[in-house]
């Protein structure tokens, strides 16, 4: 409120101001009427003035003025063109990343008492014994029937009993200094017998009441000591994000509220952590404690294969080339499509996609609504204030002006919502509206059965419908925070269990970051949008296609909306989205998506206490990455997957033309390295130094001359990426056609041994005069002028070769050269110089295989113009390959490429 004045009144924010000295209103107007400028000008000025400070291109969405006239009052608008957004990346997938800890930060505990939340008596028990080492008695709260001491037994869904049993702890020990929760310690499935409300009530609840019931003791630090809370889960150590088990989603009731109420005890050692469900009681304990009393400030922290993990969100582009769901002539239901966002949405999916659309909101589209649709904003103001108020006149005894203004908005809600039904209507595509409360267990019913009825099984569910109330939890009731969480999280899982999707249907959830990062105010709202995260998370693990949106604040609506909110989330530096950039990012990914969970956020400044949103608004979404193997980034993120496409073509690849057998031009071995370190370098952050466990295993051709079309794919693997080419047959139609093929694997790595020793290295001749020249090698290889890279053979015997290297005077492009980090011509000539030593002792023509590592020593784009080159001949494997070491080196011995175990398969001349 006080935001929205001093933005109304152009008053300068003073951080001395407290509220107690402000409890009426008249002491509000006392301190505009002394605050505000003498001359300041009147209130009606202020959107003319606001309007000439704004810039022209403002970075980030303006919200609502408070200071403008109501609508009834301004002409009527003309058709606005499309509101521009900035170009900006806003989609992140959340993934969990090692989180060393970089600064312990050590904490002490007083000797005052805690509370223990557990159904694991024996768990709880654990946490006793350690807390009794420093001092500090334990009170734990069960359902289970124990003698143990200081225990208190209670049923947790029992909500009135809890409630006062914590009401009486809390009045016996207003002192008590940490909360240890330890409910989300067990191992819980979705399965149809999945109750969203009631698991909330026995798991996730107790949090809440004990944060609300406990506060004051939480706020009360003792000199040198810290108050805490720990709420611990065993998941899977990553809050979800390892595992590939169907969970039930009421984790995601716990560590939701968890990440908001942090924020509401910053002074607090506040942590949320996740452990395996084979963890030992033991393991737990200790971790628990380090993180409360040793580690940094982070709050979300996973223990899984003996690391330290944390979440966050990266990056990522969405592949848009090839539609995952088909979306045409099918049939959508989306909840809460009846303003807002939701009607966006369904607009913007009927247009682009023709999807039929099913609707269920709670409003009513009367026929007096109706007659709305065709008035002007003049019109519109004259029933208000003429009919309609004579209307409430008649019918109420004491009809008041909110009266009137919250029947006008139900009646211009409904005839937005119908007005928005008969433009798609106009589209071409079926819109069905159902009116029901998804909270009415009979209504819902009947809905559902109608749903049924009318179209059987539908092909998707788009769940809109949510409600949000910021509350502090010592200010929100039991029955808002159920509310809150039974409209999204409880209405969701029923709509799962009322079978109405087809079994390859969808399931889109829309989402809050607030389930993501934590937010001020609400952790009813942050368990419900972490609950359904999860649902999504455990559908697509089960093989069914969902993904959950969570998104940040928007510009003129919901919290974005409100009065003084812009003042507050500016300060924050946080960036509101648009509704048009929000909702189009959410259509582009139920179409084209792959991942069950995304985020679509701006920068979150100062909210993201943690740095968890790896924001980058110049991220590469598409195009080009600078590297001309791995061309087009498909989908990307950063350190741990990438997925490209690239289009060999004698037109982008003219050197092909010198690698073809009998006519057909063949992808060389060599162009799959560079390929490799290519894509390397885009996922890791730079080009590798080896490339390890290489496998050409079916070659990539131009049949009849035509270009190819591959995939790269990478992810991370250790300190480098498992990487392989693929390819689909695609017939002339389009449509894909047999098994995906791999081509070429490879393995990166930031190093690798070298076996280049002095006892390895050949005695060089000292006058350079060879034994088979060039002319003669390409008499037998079939190699043009740019693949033309030995320039003879210094020595050949059964054990080794010695040749020279020379670069090529025919370039491999026409028109400039590419940028090249692997010296794919020196492996080309190391491969020959191996492949001649075969053809003089076995008479066979050998082609790559495999190698065991490929090593460079440089990143040079340009290779030098000559090299020696020795290759050693290992003998044969049990398959008949021959095996080689080789080196490629300059007249100083110094190393610029080698290759270990480089398998070639032969074939007869």
């Amino acid at each position: 409120l006080f935001a929205a004045i001093r933005e109304h009144y152009a008053i300068p924010r003073n951080d001395s101001v407290s509220l107690k000295d402000y409890p009426t209103i008249r002491h509000c107007i006392r301190f505009v009427m002394e605050s505000a400028a003498p001359a300041a000008a009147p209130v009606q000025a202020a959107p003319a003035a606001a309007a000439a400070q704004k810039p022209a291109k403002p970075e980030q969405p303006e919200l609502l003025d408070l200071a403008a006239k109501p609508a009834g009052e301004q002409p009527a608008p003309k058709a606005a063109p499309k509101q521009e957004h900035p170009k900006r990346h806003i989609r992140h997938v959340p993934v969990v990343v090692p989180a060393p800890v970089e600064q312990e930060i050590i904490k002490k505990l007083a000797a005052r008492p805690v509370a223990i939340f557990a159904e694991d008596l024996d768990l709880a028990k654990a946490f006793r014994a350690e807390l009794n080492k420093h001092r500090a008695n334990s009170y734990i709260f069960t359902p289970a029937k124990t003698k143990v001491k200081d225990s208190i037994t209670v049923d947790f869904k029992d909500i009135p009993a809890l409630e006062k049993a914590l009401k009486d702890f809390a009045a016996a020990h207003p002192d008590t200094q940490g909360i240890i929760y330890l409910t989300g310690c067990m191992v819980k499935s979705l399965s149809k017998d999945t109750a969203a409300f009631e698991d909330h009530k026995r798991y996730a609840l107790p949090l809440f009441l004990a944060a609300k019931h406990l506060a004051g003791g939480l706020t009360r630090q003792d000199p040198g000591c810290t108050t805490f809370m720990a709420v611990v889960t065993t998941l899977d150590g990553g809050f979800g994000y390892r595992t590939k088990d169907a969970y039930d989603p009421v984790y995601g009731a716990i560590h939701g509220p968890a990440l908001c109420i942090r924020k509401e005890f910053p002074d607090s050692a506040m942590k949320l952590l996740d452990f395996e469900p084979s963890s030992s009681n033991q393991v737990i304990v200790q971790k628990t404690f380090y993180e409360i009393l040793y580690s940094d400030k982070r709050l979300a922290i996973g223990y899984a294969d003996g690391k330290r993990w944390t979440l966050v969100g990266k990056p990522q582009a969405l592949d848009k080339s090839r539609a995952t769901t088909e979306l045409a002539g099918k049939n959508v239901l989306v909840t809460g499509a009846g303003r807002g966002l939701g009607a966006m949405f369904s607009r913007m999916l009927a247009e682009q996609h023709k999807a039929n659309i099913l609707i269920i909101d709670m409003m009513e589209i009367s026929d007096k609504a109706k007659r709305l649709t065709g008035m002007s904003e003049a019109e519109l103001k004259a029933y208000k204030m003429g009919e309609l108020w004579n209307e409430l006149k008649a019918a109420n005894d004491k009809p008041t002006p909110a009266l009137l203004e919250k029947e006008f908005t139900r009646l211009k809600d409904a005839a937005d919502m119908h007005r928005n039904m008969e433009a798609m209507r106009a589209l071409g595509v079926k819109v069905t509206y159902y009116r029901c409360n998804l909270l009415d267990p009979e209504a819902f019913r009947d809905t559902m059965g109608a749903i049924k009825a009318d179209f059987g099984h539908i092909d998707g569910v788009v769940h809109f419908a949510g409600l949000e109330r910021s509350k502090l939890v010592v200010d929100k009731t039991v029955e808002e925070f159920n509310l809150i969480f039974t409209v999204k999280a409880d209405s969701a899982i029923n709509l799962w269990k009322a079978g109405i999707v087809k079994e390859k249907g969808f399931w889109a959830m829309a989402s809050s970051i607030a389930g993501k990062f934590g937010n001020l105010g609400q952790s009813d709202y942050a368990a419900a949008n972490d609950y359904v995260a999860k649902f999504c998370v455990s559908q697509q693990n089960r093989g069914v296609r969902a993904v959950s949106i969570d998104m940040t604040g928007y510009a003129q609506i919901g919290m974005g909306a409100r009065p003084g909110v812009e003042a507050f989330l500016k300060s924050q530096e946080m960036e509101f989205l648009y509704p048009e950039e929000g909702m189009q990012a959410f259509v582009d990914e139920i179409a084209y998506g792959k991942v069950p969970e995304i985020i679509l956020s701006g920068s979150l400044g100062k909210l993201d206490w943690d740095h968890q949103l790896q924001y980058e608004p110049g991220f590469s979404a598409s195009g080009s990455t600078g590297f001309h193997f791995a061309p087009k980034v498909e989908d990307l993120m950063k350190g741990q997957t990438l997925a490209a496409a690239k289009e060999f073509s004698l037109q982008s690849d003219p050197y092909l033309a010198d690698h073809s057998i009998n006519g057909t031009p063949y992808v060389p071995g060599v162009m799959g390295l560079e390929t490799f370190a290519e894509a390397s370098a885009v996922v890791i952050g730079k080009p590798p130094k080896a490339l390890t466990q290489v496998r050409f295993a079916v070659p990539i051709k131009l049949l009849r001359n035509k270009p190819a079309d591959v995939k790269i794919k990478a992810e991370a693997a250790g300190d480098g990426a498992a990487m392989r080419i693929e390819s689909d047959f695609v017939s002339p139609k389009g449509l894909r056609l047999g098994q995906t093929r791999t081509h070429f694997r490879a393995v990166s790595a930031a190093d690798f041994p070298s076996a280049w020793t002095p006892d390895a290295r050949p005695q060089l001749p000292k006058n350079r005069k060879y034994k088979t020249e060039a002319p003669v090698i390409y008499q037998t290889y079939f190699h043009g002028p740019s693949f033309q890279v030995l320039d003879g053979i210094l020595s050949v015997d059964k054990n080794s070769v010695l040749a020279v290297f020379k670069r090529p005077a025919a370039p491999l492009w026409k028109n400039g050269s590419q940028k090249l980090v692997f010296h794919p011509l020196v492996f080309e000539a190391l491969f020959q110089a191996c492949g001649w030593r075969d053809i003089q002792f076995d008479r066979t023509m050998a082609l790559p295989d495999a190698v065991a590592a490929a090593i460079v020593y440089d990143h040079e784009p340009t290779d030098p113009d000559t090299l020696f080159l020795y290759g050693v001949f290992k003998g044969r494997t049990e398959d008949n390959r021959s095996l080689y070491d080789a080196w490629a080196f300059d007249e100083n011995y110094g190393l610029v490429a080698e290759i270990r175990d480089y398998a070639m398969i032969p074939t007869p001349i």
